[in-house]
């Protein structure tokens, strides 16, 4: 890890849609394929967004987002992110920071794709079973997403019907569309 990650601490709604415990904190982890290694998931969706009607995106990359909440502290982090989330031969990790809102004229994108708090995550009830074998509180809670990393000129109304058509399934996902940088 760098100096330059950040954590995502909050004690409000989550990106999920859920509360945080008061007690605990959230902390976003992303896990991506590091460059040098092809993003076959991220040709899916390119594929699958340019069947949706967007045919000015160029490219695309896939993160997976765990959301971790509860009483933990960045040494648990470091540890999950080290011993169980990360492949650090072919992938990278990082905490999340906010998201910034500077516009960027609409040619890089980052959307977000999580399950609505009512259904059952089951990789996240894995994830946490894990952690606490690693000896991470029990009290923990998991939620796994996706982030989709899009380079391409697209207005964010077309983008988002075509993510939801494509990319979530808008009755299970939530989904947050933003400009990146």
């Amino acid at each position: 890890m760098s100096d330059s990650q950040g954590v995502l601490v909050k004690e409000a709604p989550s990106r999920t849609g859920r509360t945080t415990p008061a007690a605990g904190a959230s902390h976003v982890v992303e896990v991506s394929l590091k460059p040098e290694f092809p993003d076959a998931e991220g040709a899916c969706a390119l594929r699958l967004l340019h069947a949706a009607g967007v045919n000015t995106v160029r490219y695309v990359r896939v993160s997976r987002l765990y959301e971790v909440s509860g009483p933990i502290n960045l040494g648990h982090m470091n540890l999950a992110m080290r011993e169980l989330l990360c492949d650090y031969v072919t992938q990278e990790s990082r905490l999340c920071q906010s998201l910034s809102t500077a516009a960027n004229g609409g040619s890089l994108w980052r959307v977000e794709v999580w399950l609505k708090p009512a259904v059952t995550d089951t990789v996240g009830d894995s994830v946490r079973s894990a952690l606490q074998e690693l000896g991470i509180p029990e009290a923990v809670s998991v939620r796994c997403g996706r982030a989709y990393h899009i380079v391409g000129k697209c207005g964010r109304n077309q983008l988002e019907k075509a993510v939801l058509r494509s990319l979530a399934n808008p009755v299970i996902h939530h989904t947050s569309i933003s400009e990146a940088h």
